[in-house]
Parts: structure tokens; C-alpha cells; sequence
């Protein structure tokens, strides 16, 4: 065919808009010598649409006939490149353009079938200038003439280029954002708050949640769920918190315990996003070992590691409504629409919105009509055109109640698979022409594509701002190193806490602000990690600012890339110092007596252990001074436990004063006392330091105004004459002691071989416990339990004493060590369960109302193998009902085998027996499997019950256990109450039941009959 442009006398187009450059040439072809013939010839629908392509402001192109020949604007010549202005004119397909074979099938798809197609994110070939290439979506609709054929193909082109490559830069930044949520150990999460018609918060759904979120929680698939639907019992003190950061903006920080989830949390809140939208972010670690450990030992909470403070509010963005505000004026002026409605992203955003004389007026809401009509396009894929919403059968009646709009046209966007829907709506019955639904399908899609952007650089901001959040909020300190390891980027928060410059740190030179100590085990873990492509996590010592060693928690990520490499690793850093200090405290807390403050057993043992090796290594020489105390007995059952416990501690102080500052004194337990003597002269020097003290500790003490007397007995072991390791020493000393005891009132021993083969006391006592046994002659007597809301009697308590007058002194803190040493211990316990059965049984044929009765079980004595077996045979043989026997095992022998304890304790369970865990609040860590075990009682160790008046520390544990069995369901023992004040305070806290000597001493059968039991009812 001629060239179209060879000739210029085509006449002038006054139906043409100017259409720039392109608009002249068409004004210059004669048509006549083309495929579309002269002007006056065209269809008056070819006209329009080239009309409507030379004045569009985007890239447009008409195909016009068989042919398809090309005419297009001034938007469309870059995507012709040097093919322009050949191709104006001419066919498609003698354009030259490789990507023809891709564009034609579509064309005479849509010329055949007269429907829209869409090809999205196709790549424009940049013109080789060095730019980037073009993304671009092309939608091909068909174009009618008057007697409804397809006359030609109408081609607009949608750049998409920055929206993919914003999505890009989201990729990127929510890959570093993730390598750090997941990562981090504190719990991590962002809520949205839910208020009720009166603006009060009432529930909060999940949004997001990372990895340590339910290692701290224990709550699994939480995300889109209310915490009403987790936990229904949530304190509604939770919502009140987090409802007001969302409304004021104002963050917090608080220690608190959930209630429902029996755990501790250091939490802090801020509020996330914009304030409209409600949502509160949490910081949180799990501190309930902590805060348990400081209740039992200290009685106070130990903090948890705190976190940085001073958060920035999240930045604000208004251009979504911006963008939403000029698509409905578009949609109006194109189309003459009422109004729109755009929903995107599943939605996540939707509205609807219609206009108005002075602007667009915007509803987050949506009607149900909308919501049918938008989920049949989406489904469909495919535009809904609904002329009357009252008579189509895609909406049903029941949506049509109170609705103004009658005509609906509804566009899914999203390309292949829709992500929501563009539409517009009209207020008054209409039938849009397929002219108007085609300009509506072109701007639906721009729209959407805009959008789309937006939402996808809104996306962008967010995880940028959740990726700040977690930086600052979390870490003192983050880093980035190569592949290899070597820090290679600038780090001005590392070098703000360690103070280290950036040619100090570089390469491997960081690991110079490591503590001497920690360098060589943190470089080997370092480069194990990074050979091994895992995660590194170590805590360690770091060099600060302020000339101070601090301890941190290190944790660094591999970013892997598209290819499997590593590409860098990611790291931060985590202040840590305040948790290690509160670990130190509670150590040693585990290793000295409550009472005296002294060391105790454990770390008498260690130290001498040390001690020992060191003396052997030296050839040194030293003592162990054993130390009981003569007539504490009677001072305590005289003027009560808590004279006792202050004799206890005065004797401390005086043994303090009277030993040299490198000797160690530590108490064992009781009235027993130990002292170690390291690195002596001559053995002459711990005899006059046994002297001093015996003087001493004989003194008169003044305890609550009255003046009290004991004396010490005190047995001295050598060494490395008597032995070299710790048990061979204290043995020795202990036999000398009781030498001592037997000679005078208050005197020291040394230790001489021939104790071995005296009749010591311990041969004595292991004697009488055997002809006990064999003559029957222990006796049990009795205890009450008192319930603290009636009064009654509940319960009693069984205790074993020798029968007979001669007897009076041999307490059980005497004979019960001995039956454990001499394996006599199984056959006593054995006895006194029969007993008791015995005389349960006899109260209740005696027409009393018998108690249920609680008798102790020695640790020995539970861990034997065939324990749960032998109490079943005992309770048979008795005929005893099994409910009224209660077994109470002290928490130590529970946990130092947590596992097999439970598994003793539920075959005990089994029978009906009930368990009374006692001692309760000694131990550091039964908290930890409380939960597990199968109780029926806790009873709260005396020596807190009797410091409730004087120790704010006794009543924080004593109100914490209350709780705590309130919580689980178990009933609440106090025991050794000696005053009206104490039970006074018990009762007002909810404790269930109580005994001691203000409510009842022990007393023989007989006697406790009498006065706490009553004919045919339960006292």
C-alpha cells in the first residue's frame, strides 16, 4: 500500500481534538490511500473512538478492521520506540514489533467474542539509553459500530511500573523486618482494640503475633482471634490498660500476672498506627520464674529485663483518601454515576462513596447489596451489570430492605485472580450502554491499578515502621556483617554502647568490647555459626560506654538470597544485666538460711569441698566446729516459735562476732550450727575458738523482754587427721558433738577414733526405735485443723512420740534422722498409718465424729519402691475409707524428683487418699509443675506464717499462696499460728484452715477426743 504521509493536502478534521504531535500527522495522512479509506467514509463510531484516543491522557491505540490498522495518541509513541510514526496508519502487523505475535491472538479474541481482555505486567523494552524498562497492563476492548458489529479493537495501556517496583522494595524490607521478629526472644504483638457503644474497651483480636509469642504465652493460632474466645475468664483490667494507649497515645510499662494463663508478664504497650484505627503493639517477656523465685525466696518480683524507652509515634498518611477522593469525581464525570465503591485486598479496605456539592463524602462501610454484587465478580471474574436490583436474580430479597440504589455495575480487579472490585451505583433505574461500561471496565482497571499502588506503598511504610519499631524498642545495639562474618557496615548504636569507633569495630575488631573471660568462647560459637549458616544466640560480657562491664544477649541471622547464599547476616543486641543480677540474687538466696542469713547446707558443702581440695594442694591444715544447742527446746515451746526463731538469730550474730574473718559459719538446720575453720597454725587455735564461742553463745539473751539461757555443745573434727572429705569430717564432728552433750551442758570435743566404738547416742536411739517397734510403744497424738469460716474443727494432724514419762525430751527432730539413717524409717511410717487408720476407725465405733486425719511421710520413705502398693494394703486391712486419710509430703522431696514425685503422688490419688503438699514456699521451683501435680492441699510453711506481723516479705508469700490455691482449686493450710493477730490476718485473706498452739497443741488420743470431738456429728 502507498504511504499514507506522502501526501499533506488532507483536509483539515474539526471533529479531531489537537491530540499533539500525533494528532497533526493524523490530520496530514489521506486516509483514502489506507485501509480505512477516505474520512468521509468512516462509521460514525470510528470517528468517536479516534476522537476519544487523540484526547485521552493515558497511552491509547485503536485496531481498526480486518487489518487492525493502527491509530494511537501521544501517550501510546514510547511503546512504538522507532517504530513510530511508520506505524501510524498502517497494520499492527507490518509494525515491525516482535511482541506482535503475543497482542494478536488477543485482538481477534476481543474482535471475536466482543469482550474485554486484560495482559498485565508486561515488559516494555527500554530504547537501550541506559534506562530502566516499562511494566505496563494492557486492556484490549472491543469497539462497535452502529449495527453492532466489531468494528475494531480500543487498546489502553496502565503503567505499572512503580507499583512493582514498590512491591520490590516491600519484599526487601519485609525480609530484614522478618529475619528480626523472628528472632527476637521477647513476645511480640500488635492488637486491634474493640470498644463498646459507650467507649469502653471490652475485647482485642490478635493482628500479628511472632515465633516467641506462644513459647510466652502458651496460646497457639491466636491471629484473627479474640482473646475472649482464648481465654473467657480474661481480667478485664487488661482491656482497660491497652483501651486507653489506643485512645491517648500515651505508652506503658507495668509488671502484671494473667490471671487465666498463671504466668507473669513485663509488658510494654504503645499505640500502633493511626489513631483511628485502634491498635496497640505489645512488648512482653514472660518473667513468671522471676517473679516466682523473688515470692518464695525474697518476696518481691524480680524485674525483668527492661527495654528501651521513648517510642515515636507512628507517621500519618492521608493520600489513600486523597487518591479515593478523585476517583469518585472521575467516575462521575466519565460515566455520571451516583457514586462508586472500591473494595481491594480481600477486604481489608473498602468503602463507599458518593458525591456532594461541596466534595466526596467517604463511608468505611458497606452495605450487604454491595457485598453480594462485589463477591459475584470476583468469584466470576467477570463485570456485573445489574440494570435493577429488584428484579435480577443475583440479589436476593432480602438485602433490598431500605436500599436507594437500583442500578449496580461492578468491575473485579486484580488481573487473573481479583483482589476486590471497582463499581459504580445509580440512585434511579438505569441501563448503561456498552460504551459506558467499557470507559468504566478502562477506568475501574486504572483505578485499581492506583490503588493497588498505594495500598502496596502504604504496605511498604508499615513494615519499614514495624521494622523501626522493633529495632528501637528492643535492641541496644544492631549490627550488619558480610558473608563471612566481618562487620563491614557502620553500626552508630554499637558504637553508642560499647564506644567503640568504626575502625575499632570493623572486621572482626568488635569482638575487642567482649569481655576477656567470654572473646575466646564467643569467637569459636561466632564462626561455628557462621560456617554452619545458623542462627547465632550466646550471652556474654560487653565493654560499655560508662567504663562498666555489661551483660548482653547477642542474637545475629543469615539473610539468605535468591540463589541459597548467604548474603549478609543481621544482628542485635539485648541488654540483659538486670535479669543476670536478679539470677545472682536469687542464687544466693538459694544458698543462705532464710532465717539467719547464714549458708546453708548447700553451700556449707560446696565451699568445704573447695576447701578441702585447696587444703590437700597446700598441705594446710583446719577444723569443723559442729555446734547444737543445749535447752533451745524448751525457750521455743515455752515462749513460742517466734522467740525461737529471734534466739536462732541472735546465737548467728554472736558466732559471727566470735570466729576469725576468714572462718565460715553456716547452720545446717534447727539448733545446728557449723563452723569452718581454714588454714590453722596449730590445732590449738580451733580448741580456743570453740572456748570463745561455748562462752558466748552461754550468755544470757534477751528475747521479748524476758532473758533466756542456752549453751552449746560443740564437736571439733581435723584435718587432714580425721579425714579429707566433707562427709567423713561433719560425721566426725557430729560424733564428738554428742560426746560433748553427754559430758556437760556446754562444752566442745575433739574427735578421737575410739568414738567409733562407744555406744553413742545415735546406737542408743536406733536401739529404742527398734524395741519400739517390737513393743509397741510409740504413741500418736493429735493436732486440730481449725476452718477458718465456721470454726470447726476439719481435721487433725497425727504426730509420733515415744509412750512413756522417760521419754518427754526425744522429740522427732531427734529419732526421725536416725530411723532415716538405720533404714528403720519405712517400718515407723508403716506404724503410724496403721495407727491412725486404727483410731479413726475407733473414734467413729466410739459414736465421735471422726476428722479426717493427716499424718507426714517421710522422703525416704515416699521414694520406696513399693510405697503407693503398701499404703493400699494398710487401708484394706484397716477397713478405713480412703477419703479420710490425708498424706502430707513436703515440697523438697516433691521436687527433687518432680517427674517420678508425680508419678507416686497420682497412684496415691488413685486409692482416694487426699495430698497436702507442706512446707509450701521453701522451695524455688514447684511452682514450675504445681499445675502437674495431682493436690488436694498446699500448707503454708510455718516459718512465714510467724513472720507475718514483722515481715512484709512473709505476707507478700503468704498472700501469694493464697491466690495461688485459689487459683488451682486447692484448699490453704497455714500452720504454726502462735497469736490472735496472725489468725486475725489469715481469716481477713482468705485463707481456708489453720492450726498451731493458739488454736491447739498436739494431745494424746484420749484428750484430743475429749475436747475436739463430739458425739454423732464432726466437731
Amino acid at each position: 500500500m502507498d504511504d499514507p504521509l506522502s501526501d499533506g493536502r488532507a483536509p483539515p478534521r474539526e471533529w479531531l481534538p489537537p491530540g499533539g504531535e500525533t494528532g497533526a500527522l493524523v490530520r496530514r495522512i489521506d486516509w483514502g490511500r489506507t485501509a480505512l479509506g477516505p474520512v468521509a467514509q468512516w462509521p460514525a463510531s470510528l470517528k468517536t473512538v479516534v476522537a476519544l484516543v487523540l484526547g485521552a491522557g493515558f497511552p491509547a491505540a485503536l485496531l481498526w478492521g480486518e487489518d487492525l490498522v493502527q491509530i494511537y495518541n501521544d501517550g501510546y509513541r514510547p511503546l512504538l520506540g522507532a517504530r513510530h510514526p511508520d506505524a501510524l496508519g498502517r497494520s499492527a502487523r507490518d509494525s515491525g514489533s516482535g511482541a506482535w505475535q503475543v497482542h494478536e491472538p488477543l485482538c481477534r479474541q476481543v474482535m471475536t467474542d466482543g469482550e474485554a481482555v486484560m495482559l498485565s505486567e508486561q515488559v516494555v523494552e527500554s530504547p537501550g539509553d541506559g534506562t530502566l524498562p516499562l511494566y505496563v497492563t494492557n486492556c484490549y476492548s472491543p469497539v462497535r459500530c452502529e449495527d453492532g458489529s466489531i468494528g475494531g479493537v480500543l487498546v489502553t495501556v496502565i503503567d505499572d511500573t512503580p507499583r512493582i517496583l514498590a512491591r520490590r522494595r516491600q519484599d526487601a524490607s519485609e525480609a530484614r523486618y522478618r529475619a528480626l521478629f523472628d528472632s527476637i526472644d521477647e513476645g511480640f504483638c500488635i492488637i486491634g482494640m474493640i470498644f463498646d457503644e459507650h467507649g469502653k474497651a471490652v475485647d482485642y483480636r490478635f493482628i500479628e503475633v511472632n515465633p516467641a509469642f506462644g513459647q510466652h504465652t502458651g496460646l497457639v493460632d491466636v491471629v484473627g482471634r479474640r482473646i475472649r474466645e482464648l481465654v473467657p475468664e480474661n481480667e478485664s483490667s487488661w482491656y482497660q490498660i491497652y483501651g486507653e494507649v489506643a485512645l491517648t497515645g500515651e505508652p506503658v510499662r507495668f509488671q502484671r500476672r494473667a490471671g487465666m494463663l498463671d504466668r507473669w508478664f513485663d509488658v510494654y504497650a504503645f499505640r500502633y498506627g493511626k489513631p483511628d484505627e485502634r491498635q496497640v503493639a505489645i512488648v512482653f517477656s514472660n518473667i513468671t520464674d522471676e517473679v516466682r523465685t523473688e515470692a518464695a525466696l525474697l518476696a518481691r518480683h524480680v524485674r525483668f529485663c527492661r527495654l528501651s524507652e521513648g517510642l515515636e509515634r507512628l507517621a500519618r498518611a492521608d493520600s489513600s483518601a486523597e487518591l479515593l477522593d478523585q476517583l469518585l469525581r472521575a467516575a462521575q464525570e466519565l460515566v455520571g454515576a451516583d457514586g462508586i465503591t472500591v473494595e481491594l485486598d480481600n477486604g481489608r479496605f473498602r468503602c463507599i462513596g458518593r458525591g456532594a456539592t461541596n466534595g466526596a463524602v467517604w463511608e468505611r462501610s458497606h452495605h450487604p447489596l454491595v457485598a453480594i454484587v462485589t463477591d459475584w465478580a470476583i468469584r466470576r471474574r467477570e463485570t456485573a451489570v445489574i440494570v435493577d436490583v429488584r428484579d435480577d436474580d443475583r440479589v436476593p430479597p432480602a438485602v433490598l430492605e431500605g436500599v436507594s440504589k437500583r442500578s449496580l455495575v461492578m468491575i473485579p480487579v486484580g488481573g487473573a485472580i481479583p483482589s476486590g472490585a471497582v463499581g459504580a451505583y445509580w440512585l434511579e433505574p438505569h441501563r448503561p450502554d456498552d460504551e459506558e461500561v467499557a470507559v468504566l471496565e478502562v477506568l475501574a482497571r486504572a483505578a485499581g491499578t492506583a490503588l493497588a499502588r498505594q495500598l502496596a506503598s502504604e504496605r511498604l511504610r508499615q513494615s519499614e515502621e514495624r521494622f523501626r519499631v522493633l529495632v528501637e524498642e528492643t535492641a541496644q545495639a544492631v549490627w550488619e556483617g558480610d558473608a563471612a562474618g566481618a562487620l563491614v557496615v557502620h553500626s552508630p548504636s554499637w558504637s553508642a554502647y560499647t564506644g567503640q569507633t568504626f575502625e575499632e569495630m570493623a572486621g572482626f575488631g568488635w569482638l575487642d568490647a567482649i569481655h576477656p573471660d567470654d572473646r575466646l568462647r564467643v569467637e569459636r560459637e561466632w564462626r561455628a555459626a557462621v560456617a554452619g549458616r545458623r542462627v547465632f544466640d550466646t550471652e556474654l560480657r560487653l565493654h560499655h560506654r560508662r567504663r562498666e562491664w555489661r551483660w548482653a544477649n547477642v542474637r545475629a541471622a543469615p539473610l539468605v538470597g535468591a540463589d541459597g547464599e548467604v548474603e549478609k547476616w543481621v544482628g542485635m543486641n539485648i541488654d540483659i544485666t538486670d535479669r543476670k543480677e536478679a539470677e545472682q540474687r536469687a542464687h544466693e538466696a538459694a544458698l543462705h538460711d532464710p532465717l539467719t542469713a547464714l549458708p546453708n547446707r548447700r553451700l556449707i558443702f560446696e565451699y568445704a569441698e573447695h576447701l578441702l581440695a585447696a587444703a590437700g594442694r597446700k598441705h594446710s591444715q583446719g577444723a569443723f566446729l559442729f555446734i547444737d544447742l543445749n535447752r533451745f527446746k524448751p525457750v521455743n515451746d515455752r515462749y513460742g516459735h517466734e522467740a525461737g526463731d529471734r534466739l536462732l538469730q541472735e546465737v548467728a550474730c554472736r558466732l559471727k562476732a566470735g570466729v576469725r574473718k576468714e572462718d565460715i559459719v553456716g547452720r545446717l538446720g534447727g539448733d545446728e550450727f557449723i563452723v569452718l575453720l581454714p588454714y590453722l597454725e596449730q590445732t590449738q587455735e580451733a580448741m580456743n575458738i570453740a572456748q570463745y564461742v561455748v562462752e558466748s553463745v552461754s550468755q544470757p539473751f534477751v528475747i521479748r523482754d524476758a532473758e533466756v539461757s542456752v549453751s552449746p555443745s560443740i564437736g571439733i573434727s581435723l584435718f587432714p587427721q580425721h579425714g579429707m572429705t566433707v562427709d567423713a569430717l561433719i560425721r566426725a564432728a557430729d560424733l564428738a558433738m554428742y560426746q560433748a552433750k553427754h559430758c556437760s551442758g556446754g562444752a566442745y570435743f575433739v574427735y578421737a577414733p575410739d568414738l567409733e566404738h562407744r555406744d553413742d547416742v545415735s546406737t542408743t536411739m536406733e536401739g529404742r526405735l527398734r524395741q519400739a517397734l517390737a513393743r509397741n510403744t510409740f504413741a500418736l497424738h493429735y493436732q486440730p485443723v481449725i476452718d477458718l469460716r465456721t470454726g470447726a474443727v476439719t481435721g487433725a494432724e497425727a504426730l509420733l512420740r515415744f509412750a512413756g514419762e522417760d521419754c518427754e525430751g526425744l522429740g522427732p527432730g531427734l529419732f526421725i534422722p536416725v530411723a532415716e539413717s538405720s533404714g528403720l524409717i519405712g517400718a515407723v511410717g508403716e506404724w503410724v498409718t496403721a495407727e491412725a487408720c486404727r483410731q479413726h476407725i475407733a473414734w467413729a465405733a466410739a459414736g465421735l465424729g471422726p476428722v479426717p486425719i493427716a499424718i507426714n511421710v517421710s522422703p525416704i520413705q515416699f521414694r520406696q519402691r513399693r510405697f503407693a502398693q503398701r499404703l493400699a494394703d494398710i487401708l484394706r486391712e484397716c477397713g478405713m475409707n480412703p477419703a479420710s486419710l490425708q498424706l502430707e509430703i513436703t515440697e523438697s522431696t516433691v521436687m527433687d524428683n518432680a517427674d517420678d514425685a508425680a508419678g507416686i503422688l497420682a497412684a496415691v490419688r488413685a486409692l482416694g487418699v487426699k495430698i497436702v503438699l507442706d512446707g509450701f514456699g521453701t522451695g524455688c521451683s514447684s511452682l514450675v509443675h504445681l499445675g502437674s501435680l495431682p493436690l488436694d492441699k498446699l500448707k503454708i510453711d510455718r516459718s512465714f506464717v510467724q513472720g507475718i506481723t514483722e515481715s512484709s516479705t512473709s505476707r507478700a508469700v503468704v498472700e501469694a499462696v493464697i491466690a495461688l490455691g485459689r487459683t488451682l482449686g486447692l484448699e490453704v493450710v497455714a500452720e504454726g499460728i502462735e497469736s490472735g493477730d496472725t489468725l486475725a490476718y489469715l481469716k481477713a485473706h482468705g485463707c481456708d484452715q489453720a492450726q498451731g498452739y493458739f488454736l491447739g497443741r498436739p494431745l494424746p488420743r484420749d484428750e484430743f477426743a475429749r475436747q475436739f470431738l463430739r458425739h454423732g456429728s464432726q466437731s
